[in-house]
């Protein structure tokens, strides 16, 4: 790997790090010689959970299938985006892995929920914070362009939007969870980097990301 990986917690049974954008997940486990327990897009930077073994690895996604475990992302969508639940299932992966918002009845429609809080609006973007409740691929992307808010420098589903940023502008901030070795809740932040941090101080306020430092 020839960008860096920071290690934020290791153990003989998970290791947290803060991935940054460009590199693919499956290549941060291989270097680390660890299993995934969840992915994120090789565009999107910060949080990612891996594991020793496939006992763990498995016993954590049964806990992220079961909503105990919280994943938290910083994302700038344009436009004046609303707070609250989007409760909307996904088609089925189609051409390139393209998914869509659908009817619950849909064929092959999978339940998918984010919450959404919004903490800086700018004139043509807002910053939220976006909390998946189910982990589908893409949910958060698919989620807000849905509602008219799709990602800055999202390609697959940003439209017009696809070329206002240098990538994809989604961080995963933030994790939590109960260990499985100690059975204590941990819980980690990662700062986003620099990029991310520019593109929100041009479109909301230089000081919009102090307010994410909260619970």
């Amino acid at each position: 790997m020839s960008s860096p990986v920071h290690v934020l917690a290791s153990d003989h049974r998970v290791v947290v790090v803060d991935k940054p954008a460009g590199l693919a997940a499956e290549d941060v486990a291989r270097a680390l010689g660890r299993r995934l327990v969840h992915r994120i897009d090789r565009a999107t930077s910060g949080l990612l959970l891996l594991a020793d073994d496939a006992r763990t690895v498995q016993r954590m996604q049964r806990l992220i299938a079961q909503a105990r475990v919280t994943r938290t992302y910083l994302a700038l969508a344009r436009g004046a985006v609303v707070s609250g639940v989007v409760d909307r299932a996904l088609s089925p992966a189609g051409t390139y892995g393209r998914r869509h918002a659908v009817n619950d009845d849909a064929p092959g429609a999978v339940p998918a929920r984010t919450l959404v809080d919004v903490v800086a609006a700018g004139p043509a973007a807002s910053l939220v914070r976006a909390t998946l409740v189910t982990g589908r691929t893409h949910q958060i992307r698919i989620h807000l362009a849905d509602a008219g808010h799709p990602l800055l420098g999202d390609r697959v589903y940003g439209g017009d939007v696809a070329d206002a940023t240098p990538r994809l502008m989604l961080h995963a901030w933030r994790l939590s969870f109960v260990h499985p070795n100690s059975h204590a809740p941990v819980a980690f932040d990662a700062p986003p980097p620099g990029d991310f941090v520019a593109m929100v101080a041009q479109h909301c306020s230089d000081d919009a990301l102090a307010s994410c430092v909260g619970p």
